[in-house]
């Protein structure tokens, strides 16, 4: 029956309510109410006589909600997560399914259970992490709330996250790349603009600069790797601490084009000359590699298709929890524009 305060006026029956009477989650629940076809028989049929032993009426926008994935960004100003955006912009169109938004609001271990609850409630198919903390209680959560969870360029407080899916670039592959053109073209100094010590994608392309520097017979020097933020003010003081060593590199490979766009603005307050007196290297190459002076040589990641690919799996997952389980890592290549040279 329906629910009513102790002076006998009635309180409407939320979807919350029927859930808690089930034993199943707020995102299951909407499913049945909605009519989803992924959902068992049994777990329909408990819903439903929940719904109507509590007497629960959903309203008219419950009954017409279309399908939804939600997105959350650790920030929107960067052009990285405006190309990721535009590519899950783009398969949410191809598969009639609004996109819901979302930046900020996480703490250093990403974003709260509550958050994830409160996502469940609004009957979303799954929720991309974008460049967002994540853990093992994450990974919890997500199965306790029947909640896909996709993360793109995952920060991990600790390693080896096991249930969620990841998608990323070859982030080894592609740092190995960039810092084997610049050794190919004489360099043997080489400092990296490194980016956070807790970053995935970061990390996995430092191994890649070591990986080159071993291959080419160069020891790496700890003076010539710089770690912060992924912030141009973060490469640009890392690139003044670099440029500032008593034997100064002649390349720096920066992690992230705002390190690199950084590095050219302290290269330029030294009166430096790009690419005659020192070479750059990006990643990323995101929009702004084109509207440096000069173009930096980059290697692009396929941040659109990382968008897209995103989309598609989470909706997949949502219809089956069992497909897809496993990281998708898109291919990177080198784009050689105007900032890379042989040493004077």
């Amino acid at each position: 029956m329906a629910m009513s305060e102790p002076g006998g006026t009635q309180n409407r029956v939320t979807l919350k309510d029927v859930a808690e009477r089930a034993g199943v989650s707020m995102a299951t629940a909407s499913k049945v109410m909605n009519g989803r076809a992924d959902v068992r028989d049994s777990t329909r049929a408990t819903v439903s006589e929940a719904a109507s032993e509590l007497g629960y009426q959903p309203k008219r926008r419950e009954e017409d909600r279309r399908r939804a994935v939600l997105i959350h960004f650790d920030t929107l100003t960067s052009p990285y997560s405006l190309q990721v955006l535009e590519g899950a912009e783009k398969a949410a169109h191809r598969a009639d399914v609004d996109l819901v938004v979302v930046s900020g609001d996480q703490t250093s271990e990403g974003v709260s259970r509550a958050w994830m609850v409160e996502a469940a409630s609004r009957g979303v198919e799954g929720v991309v992490l974008v460049t967002t903390p994540i853990n093992a209680r994450h990974a919890r959560w997500s199965r306790d709330l029947s909640l896909p969870l996709i993360a793109i360029d995952p920060v991990t407080v600790e390693p080896d996250v096991q249930g969620i899916v990841t998608i990323s670039a070859t982030n080894w592959e592609g740092g190995s790349t960039a810092v084997q053109h610049l050794v190919d073209l004489g360099h043997r100094r080489i400092g990296v603009l490194a980016g956070p010590d807790d970053s995935v994608p970061a990390r996995q392309r430092l191994h890649g600069y070591h990986s080159a520097l071993g291959q080419a017979g160069i020891r790496p020097e700890r003076a010539l790797i710089e770690h912060g933020n992924f912030s141009y003010e973060d490469g640009q003081s890392g690139a003044e601490r670099l440029l500032a060593l008593p034997e100064p590199p002649t390349a720096i490979f920066a992690v992230a084009d705002t390190l690199a766009v950084g590095a050219l603005r302290a290269a330029r307050q030294r009166r430096i000359e790009i690419p005659e007196q020192l070479s750059v290297v990006s990643f990323d190459d995101t929009m702004i590699a084109q509207w440096t002076h000069p173009q930096l040589t980059a290697v692009r990641q396929p941040l659109f298709s990382m968008g897209q690919v995103a989309i598609e799996r989470v909706l997949a997952l949502s219809s089956d929890a069992g497909l897809f389980a496993h990281p998708f890592k898109l291919e990177t290549h080198l784009i050689e524009r105007e900032s890379t040279a042989p040493p004077a």
